[in-house]
Protein backbone atom coordinates (compact mmCIF):
# COMPACT_ATOMS: atom_id res chain seq x y z
CA UNK A 1 0.00 0.00 0.00
CA UNK A 2 1.74 3.13 -1.07
CA UNK A 3 0.30 5.33 2.18
CA UNK A 4 3.01 2.84 4.11
CA UNK A 5 5.72 2.66 1.39
CA UNK A 6 9.05 4.73 2.37
CA UNK A 7 10.91 4.43 -0.37
CA UNK A 8 13.14 7.06 -1.37
CA UNK A 9 13.05 8.09 2.86
CA UNK A 10 15.97 8.00 5.07
CA UNK A 11 15.44 6.86 8.60
CA UNK A 12 17.31 7.48 11.52
CA UNK A 13 17.29 4.81 14.54
CA UNK A 14 18.99 6.10 17.94
CA UNK A 15 19.57 2.95 20.31
CA UNK A 16 19.26 0.85 17.38
CA UNK A 17 21.66 -2.00 18.32
CA UNK A 18 19.22 -3.88 20.09
CA UNK A 19 15.75 -4.50 21.23
CA UNK A 20 12.58 -2.80 20.29
CA UNK A 21 15.46 -0.17 18.29
CA UNK A 22 16.75 -2.90 16.45
CA UNK A 23 13.36 -4.46 15.40
CA UNK A 24 11.99 -0.80 14.18
CA UNK A 25 15.44 -0.19 12.30
CA UNK A 26 14.78 -3.47 10.08
CA UNK A 27 11.20 -2.84 9.62
CA UNK A 28 11.43 0.47 8.41
CA UNK A 29 13.75 -1.06 5.98
CA UNK A 30 11.36 -3.76 4.97
CA UNK A 31 8.74 -0.83 4.22
CA UNK A 32 11.77 0.86 1.79
CA UNK A 33 13.82 3.13 3.77
CA UNK A 34 17.01 3.73 4.17
CA UNK A 35 18.88 3.48 7.65
CA UNK A 36 20.92 4.47 9.78
CA UNK A 37 21.36 2.58 13.22
CA UNK A 38 23.33 4.84 15.61
CA UNK A 39 24.22 3.79 19.13
CA UNK A 40 26.70 4.45 22.04
CA UNK A 41 27.74 0.95 21.44
CA UNK A 42 29.20 0.18 17.51
CA UNK A 43 29.48 -3.25 17.44
CA UNK A 44 25.64 -4.40 18.17
CA UNK A 45 24.48 -1.38 15.21
CA UNK A 46 27.09 -2.58 13.14
CA UNK A 47 25.52 -6.39 13.05
CA UNK A 48 22.11 -4.46 12.86
CA UNK A 49 23.31 -2.51 9.64
CA UNK A 50 24.97 -5.67 8.23
CA UNK A 51 21.54 -7.67 8.90
CA UNK A 52 19.72 -4.95 6.68
CA UNK A 53 22.38 -5.04 3.98
CA UNK A 54 22.10 -8.81 3.65
CA UNK A 55 18.33 -8.21 3.28
CA UNK A 56 18.74 -6.56 0.26
CA UNK A 57 18.48 -3.26 1.95
CA UNK A 58 20.21 0.12 2.53
CA UNK A 59 22.25 0.70 6.19
CA UNK A 60 24.46 2.71 7.74
CA UNK A 61 25.82 2.43 11.08
CA UNK A 62 27.31 5.66 12.85
CA UNK A 63 28.29 6.14 16.43
CA UNK A 64 26.10 8.16 18.84
CA UNK A 65 26.16 9.62 22.63
CA UNK A 66 22.58 11.37 23.05
CA UNK A 67 23.76 13.06 25.96
CA UNK A 68 26.54 15.05 23.80
CA UNK A 69 24.89 17.81 21.52
CA UNK A 70 27.96 17.77 19.52
CA UNK A 71 27.74 13.89 18.57
CA UNK A 72 23.87 14.54 17.93
CA UNK A 73 24.81 17.17 15.25
CA UNK A 74 27.58 14.76 14.08
CA UNK A 75 24.98 12.46 13.42
CA UNK A 76 22.72 14.01 11.47
CA UNK A 77 25.53 16.01 9.41
CA UNK A 78 26.97 12.51 9.02
CA UNK A 79 23.37 11.17 7.99
CA UNK A 80 23.17 13.61 5.40
CA UNK A 81 26.20 13.48 3.84
CA UNK A 82 26.08 9.32 3.51
CA UNK A 83 22.58 9.20 2.53
CA UNK A 84 21.62 13.04 1.14
CA UNK A 85 18.68 13.46 3.74
CA UNK A 86 17.06 13.00 6.74
CA UNK A 87 13.01 12.06 6.30
CA UNK A 88 12.66 10.33 9.70
CA UNK A 89 13.73 9.85 13.28
CA UNK A 90 13.26 7.51 15.54
CA UNK A 91 14.57 8.57 19.22
CA UNK A 92 14.81 5.27 21.27
CA UNK A 93 18.02 5.25 22.89
CA UNK A 94 17.31 4.88 26.32
CA UNK A 95 18.75 3.45 30.08
CA UNK A 96 16.51 2.10 33.54
CA UNK A 97 18.07 0.90 36.67
CA UNK A 98 16.05 -0.33 39.09
CA UNK A 99 15.81 0.83 42.59
CA UNK A 100 13.48 2.34 45.79
CA UNK A 101 13.34 5.93 44.98
CA UNK A 102 15.56 7.04 48.05
CA UNK A 103 18.71 4.75 47.34
CA UNK A 104 19.54 6.48 43.55
CA UNK A 105 22.44 8.36 43.44
CA UNK A 106 22.68 11.80 41.88
CA UNK A 107 24.50 10.66 38.95
CA UNK A 108 22.05 7.47 38.63
CA UNK A 109 19.14 10.36 38.42
CA UNK A 110 21.55 12.06 35.84
CA UNK A 111 22.43 9.49 33.46
CA UNK A 112 18.62 8.34 33.11
CA UNK A 113 17.67 11.48 32.46
CA UNK A 114 20.31 12.81 30.48
CA UNK A 115 19.71 9.46 27.92
CA UNK A 116 15.70 8.95 27.69
CA UNK A 117 14.86 12.88 27.95
CA UNK A 118 17.54 15.23 27.16
CA UNK A 119 18.91 12.89 25.05
CA UNK A 120 15.79 12.74 22.79
CA UNK A 121 15.63 16.62 23.06
CA UNK A 122 19.29 16.81 21.89
CA UNK A 123 18.83 14.75 18.62
CA UNK A 124 15.34 15.99 18.06
CA UNK A 125 16.98 19.73 17.48
CA UNK A 126 19.60 18.81 15.78
CA UNK A 127 17.55 16.95 13.13
CA UNK A 128 15.33 19.72 13.06
CA UNK A 129 16.91 22.07 10.30
CA UNK A 130 17.26 18.94 8.37
CA UNK A 131 13.44 17.77 8.36
CA UNK A 132 12.35 21.40 8.18
CA UNK A 133 13.80 21.67 4.63
CA UNK A 134 10.77 19.16 3.00
CA UNK A 135 8.94 17.89 6.42
CA UNK A 136 9.41 14.88 8.37
CA UNK A 137 8.88 12.47 11.24
CA UNK A 138 9.67 12.21 14.30
CA UNK A 139 8.87 9.21 16.60
CA UNK A 140 9.90 8.90 20.27
CA UNK A 141 9.83 5.89 22.19
CA UNK A 142 8.12 6.12 25.62
CA UNK A 143 6.68 3.69 28.07
CA UNK A 144 4.00 2.73 29.36
CA UNK A 145 5.59 3.91 32.49
CA UNK A 146 4.18 7.31 31.59
CA UNK A 147 1.04 6.61 32.37
CA UNK A 148 1.32 4.83 35.64
CA UNK A 149 4.78 3.84 37.94
CA UNK A 150 6.00 1.40 40.26
CA UNK A 151 8.07 1.74 43.83
CA UNK A 152 11.42 1.23 41.38
CA UNK A 153 11.48 2.86 38.56
CA UNK A 154 10.92 6.68 39.83
CA UNK A 155 13.85 8.39 36.84
CA UNK A 156 12.51 6.14 34.25
CA UNK A 157 9.20 7.20 34.65
CA UNK A 158 9.91 10.66 34.74
CA UNK A 159 11.84 10.51 32.15
CA UNK A 160 9.16 8.65 30.17
CA UNK A 161 7.05 11.10 31.16
CA UNK A 162 8.91 13.58 30.14
CA UNK A 163 9.15 12.55 26.81
CA UNK A 164 5.39 12.30 26.45
CA UNK A 165 4.90 15.70 27.42
CA UNK A 166 8.01 16.65 24.86
CA UNK A 167 6.16 15.11 22.07
CA UNK A 168 3.35 17.25 22.61
CA UNK A 169 5.53 20.32 22.71
CA UNK A 170 7.41 19.36 19.22
CA UNK A 171 4.30 18.78 17.40
CA UNK A 172 3.04 21.77 18.31
CA UNK A 173 6.12 23.66 17.79
CA UNK A 174 6.79 22.04 14.55
CA UNK A 175 3.79 21.72 13.08
CA UNK A 176 3.75 24.74 10.84
CA UNK A 177 7.30 22.99 9.33
CA UNK A 178 5.30 19.93 8.08
CA UNK A 179 6.89 17.98 10.85
CA UNK A 180 5.17 15.46 12.70
CA UNK A 181 5.71 14.15 16.56
CA UNK A 182 4.29 11.45 18.12
CA UNK A 183 5.57 9.05 20.57
CA UNK A 184 4.99 4.95 20.89
CA UNK A 185 4.31 3.71 24.36
CA UNK A 186 5.83 0.24 24.91
CA UNK A 187 4.30 -2.02 27.28
CA UNK A 188 5.89 -5.38 27.96
CA UNK A 189 7.96 -6.36 25.69
CA UNK A 190 10.46 -8.86 25.86
CA UNK A 191 14.01 -7.70 25.33
CA UNK A 192 17.40 -7.96 27.59
CA UNK A 193 16.18 -5.08 30.17
CA UNK A 194 12.93 -6.79 30.36
CA UNK A 195 14.61 -10.08 31.12
CA UNK A 196 17.05 -8.49 33.93
CA UNK A 197 13.82 -6.60 35.52
CA UNK A 198 12.03 -10.36 35.64
CA UNK A 199 15.32 -12.13 37.32
CA UNK A 200 15.40 -8.74 39.66
CA UNK A 201 11.59 -9.32 40.53
CA UNK A 202 10.93 -13.13 39.95
CA UNK A 203 6.89 -11.80 40.99
CA UNK A 204 7.04 -9.54 37.21
CA UNK A 205 6.02 -12.45 34.83
CA UNK A 206 2.99 -13.66 36.24
CA UNK A 207 1.81 -10.16 37.15
CA UNK A 208 2.83 -8.83 34.03
CA UNK A 209 0.75 -12.17 32.07
CA UNK A 210 -2.50 -11.27 34.65
CA UNK A 211 -3.03 -7.56 33.71
CA UNK A 212 -2.50 -8.61 29.90
CA UNK A 213 -5.79 -9.16 28.36
CA UNK A 214 -3.92 -11.15 25.20
CA UNK A 215 -2.02 -12.95 28.00
CA UNK A 216 1.41 -12.68 26.41
CA UNK A 217 4.59 -10.46 26.92
CA UNK A 218 4.83 -8.13 23.64
CA UNK A 219 7.80 -8.57 21.42
CA UNK A 220 10.11 -6.07 19.96
CA UNK A 221 8.26 -6.77 16.76
CA UNK A 222 5.04 -5.76 17.85
CA UNK A 223 6.21 -2.22 17.69
CA UNK A 224 7.17 -2.23 14.16
CA UNK A 225 3.33 -1.60 12.54
CA UNK A 226 3.10 1.26 14.69
CA UNK A 227 6.61 2.57 13.50
CA UNK A 228 5.51 2.56 9.76
CA UNK A 229 2.65 3.86 10.47
CA UNK A 230 4.49 7.04 11.99
CA UNK A 231 7.14 7.06 9.77
CA UNK A 232 4.98 7.07 6.54
CA UNK A 233 2.46 9.62 4.88
CA UNK A 234 -0.71 7.42 6.43
CA UNK A 235 0.20 9.95 9.36
CA UNK A 236 0.14 13.22 8.07
CA UNK A 237 -2.86 14.15 10.16
CA UNK A 238 -1.64 12.68 13.42
CA UNK A 239 0.51 14.69 15.60
CA UNK A 240 1.54 14.88 19.61
CA UNK A 241 -0.34 11.31 20.26
CA UNK A 242 1.37 9.01 23.14
CA UNK A 243 0.19 5.54 21.13
CA UNK A 244 0.18 2.66 23.67
CA UNK A 245 1.31 -1.12 22.44
CA UNK A 246 0.58 -2.98 24.88
CA UNK A 247 -1.96 -5.69 24.51
CA UNK A 248 -4.08 -4.27 26.50
CA UNK A 249 -2.32 -3.62 29.76
CA UNK A 250 -3.27 0.47 30.51
CA UNK A 251 -6.91 -0.29 29.16
CA UNK A 252 -7.08 -3.25 32.20
CA UNK A 253 -7.83 -1.32 35.29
Amino acid sequence: MSLFDLQGRVAVVTGGGGGIGAAIAVGLANAGAKIVVAGLDAAPCDAVARHIATDGGCAEALGLDVRNRASCDHLVEETQRRLGRLDVLVNCAGVNKRLRPELYSEAEWDQILDTNLKGTFHVSQAAFPALRSRGGKIINIGSVLSIFANAVTAPYAASKGGVVQLTKALACAWAQHGIQVNAILPGWIDTPLSRQARADMPELEARVLERTPVRRWGSPADLVGTAVFFASSASDFVTGTALPVDGGFTAQG
